[in-house]
């Protein structure tokens, strides 16, 4: 079917439009897509990863389950308490204390869930950071002088609009070593859980070997006796010699 000439000059005029807005798209492209592509992985792997720092295995669930939905969550912290006794002595209590942290930023991608916690853990590991809450939501610290010292939270940089290079970046962190770090940790510990699980398997499997009766020393040969020497054998006498034959007479 033939285009008429005014419907062929507009899909031209739209075309030529489309191709001088292209590098305009590219340039809006998330720098850091390739990044989050790479800190994917499924939740399971990620409630796994970061149980330590939410306290529990049910406490990570739930932490990487509302990350992904932008909802408020709880956090197992502990907290150390020290009472003062009618007698003068004290008592120190370390117990667990859950904490409801609100969430200043909105749905996020399994990607972006595993970036989360990853700043978060190195902000506590580096010390930056005190615990979780103040590691994703920010802490703020007045000074003996009076001056008040803000350090922002993961979640709030993100919901401020920043990128999650530049937050890295502001951190004090690079995102790409983070998120490297992090895969490179679950492969070492899935790699070493094997191992282990070989090697009790070869172990129960194989027999003990019999412990090994210490070898008898052999007694020490005697000494060799020197054999006599033998007595020299006597001369053999000389044979006489034997008379001369007489001479035989002719006979007559």
């Amino acid at each position: 079917m033939n285009l008429k000439p005014r419907t062929f000059i507009l899909a031209a005029a739209i075309a030529a439009a489309l191709l001088t807005m292209a590098p305009g798209f590219a340039q809006e492209a998330d720098p850091d897509a390739p990044i989050i592509a790479e800190a994917t992985v499924p939740k399971a792997r990620l409630v796994d990863r970061y149980i330590e720092l939410a306290g529990s295995p049910e406490a990570s669930a739930d932490l990487v389950g509302d990350l992904r939905t932008g909802g408020d969550f709880v956090v197992i912290e502990e907290v150390t308490t020290t009472t003062t006794n009618p007698d003068g002595t004290t008592t120190t209590v370390t117990a667990p204390v859950e904490r409801t942290i609100v969430n200043p930023n909105g749905a996020m991608g399994w990607g972006e869930v595993n970036i989360t916690l990853s700043l978060a853990q190195a902000m506590i590991d580096s010390g930056a950071a005190p615990d979780l809450q103040s590691a994703l939501t920010g802490l703020t610290v007045t000074n003996a002088d009076g001056t008040v010292t803000t350090t922002p939270g993961v979640l709030q940089l993100r919901a401020d609009g920043a990128g999650w290079g530049n937050i890295a970046k502001q951190l004090g962190f690079k995102l790409g070593a983070l998120v490297s770090a992090s895969n490179r940790g679950d492969k070492a510990v899935a790699a070493t859980g094997r191992a282990d699980k070989a090697k009790v398997e070869r172990t129960q499997d194989k027999p003990a070997k019999p412990e090994r009766v210490a070898k008898v020393e052999r007694p020490d040969k005697p000494e060799k006796v020197d054999r006599p020497q033998r007595p020299e054998r006597p001369e053999r006498p000389q044979k006489p010699e034997r008379p001369d034959k007489p001479e035989r007479v002719g006979r007559i």
